[in-house]
């Protein structure tokens, strides 16, 4: 019989046929150029597929063959090797049989365990109470009052808070949500974390190097005690991947334009870290609700790229008023090198989008001129490739793509 005959009759791959040879398991002869598969090889095809079945591996298939082939199997003590080694997979498959039995409970302890998480019974979180001495009307400076308030000790869960002036702002869900809502046509909100999804390796790799910069940073500057915001969560939110940095006795500002998204991961931060104070805000303009100066420590993983996707201005030039006299901005920023295609991408998909975006240049002048001094920063390289990804859909493939973890301080003699 021919190979493909052989291919046909016993519903194997003539590739797989091919591998066998050239792995030694099946030696045909090859008078005129061509593999005759004759009874005996046939015999040793059919043993191999049979041992296969077994769950014997292709090496120690070429040991048995060899051993027939040596031996023919006729002596005694050939019968007894042979039977030694069915006796030696018998043993090991039992053994797998309990590692697998093994590997099977702690699956099921494993599963009670995130049933037992997935219960209903999860804290719900709200405006911090701790938080009210922060807020001031946006437009006239003067404090806000509060009516209509579902509240406990500790959250606000719903109400409206108003000011002479006739600024007004809701409590909805537990989020404070002001007039300020999203025009733009050209974002979406992310509340199936779509974006995370699809990133090549590398760039988690590289994700993963810029994280452990940050968290660095954000331990050498002590988070005890502060206020902490992190803007434009939509794109991608570093605080909620890192929760069990965050200290307890700190305040969180998180906001972003998209109450749906703040919705999302409230609901998500409920279930891993319910001991934190977060002011969930919800507003698409930088003239926030805020006292001045409130804002000890800022986080940025892509914010001030996202902040220019919509903006031509810079994002702590619009922050500045917010950020206290000696604020830390502890960040990750993304650059382009000399990558105009890709560029030229991203203009004519965001038509808002600031030219100086993924600007290395422009990041560093732009902290310098708002009277921030750069006390650390180390590229983590570059990926060439950002994959099918949504949030990257603009990344040309072959331009380069770094990622900059930083640390800025704004200094006492600043702006």
């Amino acid at each position: 019989m021919r190979i493909g005959e052989v291919s046909r009759q016993y519903h194997i791959s003539v590739d797989n046929l091919y591998y066998y040879i050239n792995y030694g398991l099946l030696v045909p002869p090859k008078p005129r150029g061509q593999y005759i598969f004759n009874k005996t090889v046939l015999q040793d095809l059919e043993w191999i597929l049979e041992l296969k079945e077994l769950d014997f591996t292709l090496r120690e298939i070429h040991m048995l063959l060899s051993l027939k082939r040596i031996s023919g199997l006729a002596d005694s003590q050939d019968i007894e090797e042979l039977k030694a080694v069915y006796e030696g997979k018998q043993e090991f498959c039992l053994q797998e049989i309990n590692r697998k039995q093994e590997i099977i409970q702690q699956l099921d302890k494993k599963i009670a365990a995130l049933k037992e998480n997935q219960s209903d019974k999860i804290p719900q979180t709200g405006v911090p109470v701790s938080a009210l001495p922060l807020l001031c009307c946006p437009v006239c400076g003067s404090p806000l009052s509060l009516k209509d308030v579902e509240m406990n000790s500790r959250f606000l869960y719903s109400g409206t808070l108003s000011c002479s002036c006739g600024y007004q702002a809701q409590i909805q869900n537990g989020i404070l949500m002001t007039p300020n809502k999203n025009t733009s046509l050209h974002d979406t909100p992310d509340i199936t974390r779509e974006l995370y999804k699809d990133l090549p390796p590398e760039l988690i790799t590289m994700f993963e190097r810029s994280y452990q910069q940050m968290l660095k940073q954000m331990e050498e500057t002590n988070l005890r005690g502060k206020v902490i915001a992190e803007t434009y969560i939509n794109a991608w939110f570093f605080m909620h991947n890192h929760l069990a940095a965050l200290p307890e006795d700190s305040l969180y500002l998180v906001i972003d334009k998209y109450p749906e998204t703040l919705l999302m991961y409230k609901h998500l931060i409920e279930k891993q870290r319910p001991d934190l104070n977060i002011l969930y805000l919800a507003d698409s303009s930088t003239r926030f609700p805020l006292k001045p100066e409130c804002i000890d420590v800022h986080l940025d993983f892509f914010a001030a790229n996202e902040h220019n996707f919509y903006h031509n201005s810079f994002l702590y030039e619009r922050l500045l008023p917010y950020l206290k006299k000696d604020a830390d901005l502890i960040g990750t920023y993304f650059y382009f090198e000399h990558a105009a295609k890709s560029m030229k991408l991203l203009l004519s998909q965001y038509p808002e989008c600031s030219e100086n975006n993924f600007n290395l240049r422009y990041f560093r002048e732009e902290l310098r001129k708002n009277g921030f001094k750069l006390l650390y920063e180390e590229d983590c390289g570059c990926t060439t490739d950002s994959g099918n990804n949504l949030g990257f859909g603009f990344h040309v493939k072959g331009e380069k793509m770094h990622l900059l973890p930083y640390h800025g301080k704004r200094e006492l003699s600043g702006r």
